[in-house]
């Protein structure tokens, strides 16, 4: 309520005094007015048109129920995220066993790094056998998004000979298959040979070789065929990444315990006279093959194999 107290005022006076209550009453309904007319917040999703200068905004409110007619809306309401799930199932990671056969093999002594051996390029030290060689490789397949398992198990004890019966068991131990087996082993020096390579980069690297047995001498042969042309499928993969540096596959009489299943494989990761850097230095040429031949770009021939080996495997 406006009281207006007039003193010795005029009837002009007067008359302007009305004038201004008027006015005052005016503005004070004109403002009421609008108060009832802000759109009331239901508890569902609105969307409200604001403008702001000679722009318009258009905000997604979240209201709570308690919100009543005529209370502000929030120019700039707290952001909202919103995550689409997938219904489709993921597939699973490819799995794969690196395994090493001959556990004590190892590499070329150099002065800054000498390891304990057993005998000439032999050693139980994990860190310079060519156990070290697979840690690298199960760490950079892992990065690449293969769920791996590396068994560091000593199938050589104190008998070379038995070596291959041993890590049989090892593999038979496993209740679930593997995508792909991989025996990791390290070669030979072969008198004569061009045993040098450098990668792209210029680094002194050890070579690569894939081999694979033909189950001569085996009542169970293993599955020749299909360890096979995996096994030139993904040479060629390796030496597209790193030209020369894996060797055409090998076959040779035995089995390899390629007879675990499909795919199973045994690489060759050096000679005796490369050093563990050097080693190491052509992994990521074999983990990028492996890589390219199985996620990124897959051989159909080879899918369509290992379709065909689990339907008749399946449990």
């Amino acid at each position: 309520m406006v009281r207006i107290k007039v003193v010795k005022a005029s009837r002009l006076l007067l008359a302007a005094s009305i004038l201004a209550l008027l006015a005052v009453l005016a503005l004070l309904g004109a403002r009421l007015l609008a108060d009832r007319q802000q759109p009331a917040v239901s508890p569902s999703a609105n969307l409200v048109f604001q403008s702001e200068g000679d722009e318009a905004k258009t905000n997604l409110v979240f209201a709570s129920s308690d919100r009543t007619a005529g209370a502000p809306i929030p120019l700039d309401p707290e952001p909202i995220t919103i995550e689409v799930v997938s219904e489709e199932p993921q597939p699973e990671p490819l799995r794969i066993l690196i395994y090493h056969t001959h556990t004590h093999e190892a590499y070329e002594q150099v002065n800054e790094d000498p390891y304990e051996a057993l005998e000439a390029w032999r050693t139980t030290d994990a860190d310079h056998s060519v156990v070290r060689v697979g840690t690298e490789l199960a760490a950079q397949l892992e990065r690449m998004g293969f769920e791996v398992v590396h068994d560091t198990t000593d199938h050589e004890g104190n008998e070379l000979s038995t070596a291959y019966t041993r890590s049989l068991e090892t593999l038979e131990s496993y209740p679930e298959p593997f995508d792909l087996y991989i025996d990791l082993h390290r070669d030979a020096f072969v008198q004569g040979e061009d045993n040098a390579y450098a990668l792209s980069d210029g680094s002194p690297s050890a070579q690569l070789m894939l081999l694979i047995g033909n189950g001569n001498g085996f009542d169970v042969k293993p599955w020749y065929a299909q360890n096979y042309a995996f096994a030139q499928a993904l040479s060629d993969r390796i030496n597209q990444v790193e030209p020369g540096i894996c060797k055409p596959v090998m076959v040779k009489d035995g089995r390899y315990n390629q007879n675990i299943g499909v795919f199973s494989i045994l690489v060759e990761v050096g000679h005796n006279r490369n050093t563990l850097r050097e080693a190491l230095n052509a992994v990521p040429a074999l983990a990028s093959g492996l890589y390219s031949l199985l996620m990124e770009a897959p051989d159909p021939d080879l899918t369509g194999m290992k379709a065909a080996y689990d339907r008749e495997h399946a449990a």
